[in-house]
């Protein structure tokens, strides 16, 4: 059976180098059909052709690779999913699954593992790479150790943006623009003691002590525009 694929990465190379790998499996077969840089083209792609299997980069710059599982889903709930990333954290690993993902893989894997990851979700089940489970084991460990391993990722944008829930983004974005708890339960109908929690919970996530100090991470991650 030959696999028709699609690889969805903003990396010209590694979507390059990521095809000649897969020309050197002979079993199985997969054929990849097209190249998706921002992933925004790949639902006309669903519609008109049989896609076996996605590989999945998280990080597509405008893009959040994890929005895009469901709707994948969605459209084309026979094609697999196989989450083909430098984030081995184990919020995003968990969060990948829980939107429908198949398989996950760190990018640098050899080249049998990807073998084995194809072959295993293409059979309907869950595939995840060896240096995924180790890294996902310890990101769960308790807050000093995710301190440290936070410190390790160099405070990337991505990784700690993902930390953050969706409303604890939404109460970042309001605090760099220097709204009071006050203010931003009203904006929210939440109230000014549900903002504090949320305030204390996102310096905590983002690993910083005060206001000056959390303004300026968020800008550094562009929270602020």
């Amino acid at each position: 059976m030959r696999i028709n694929a699609i690889i969805v990465d903003d990396h010209v190379l590694f979507a390059e180098g990521l095809i000649a790998l897969l020309n050197e499996v002979n079993e199985p077969n997969v054929e990849v059909i097209h190249v998706s840089h921002d992933g925004e083209d790949i639902f006309r792609w669903l519609s008109r052709r049989r896609v076996h299997l996605i590989f999945l980069d998280l990080n597509l710059g405008k893009v959040n690779g994890l929005d895009l599982i469901e709707p994948i889903k969605k459209q084309s709930p026979e094609t697999r999913i196989i989450i083909v990333s430098g984030y081995s954290d184990g919020n995003l690993v968990k969060t990948a699954f829980l939107n429908g993902a198949d398989g996950y893989v760190l990018k640098g894997s050899p080249l049998e593992e990807l073998r084995q990851g194809i072959l295993t979700v293409m059979e309907d089940n869950t595939f995840m790479g060896k240096g995924v489970q180790v890294t996902a084991k310890c990101a769960d460990k308790g807050s000093k150790d995710r301190h440290a391993y936070r410190q390790t990722r160099s405070m990337d944008a991505y990784a700690l943006m993902n930390d953050l829930t969706k409303r604890e983004q939404q109460i970042l974005e309001l605090i760099t623009q220097a709204y009071s708890n006050k203010e931003i339960a009203r904006k929210l109908f939440i109230s000014d003691q549900t903002v504090s929690v949320h305030r204390k919970n996102i310096m905590r996530k983002l690993g910083v002590s005060n206001t000056v100090s959390l303004v300026k991470v968020a800008q550094s991650l562009s929270i602020s525009g």
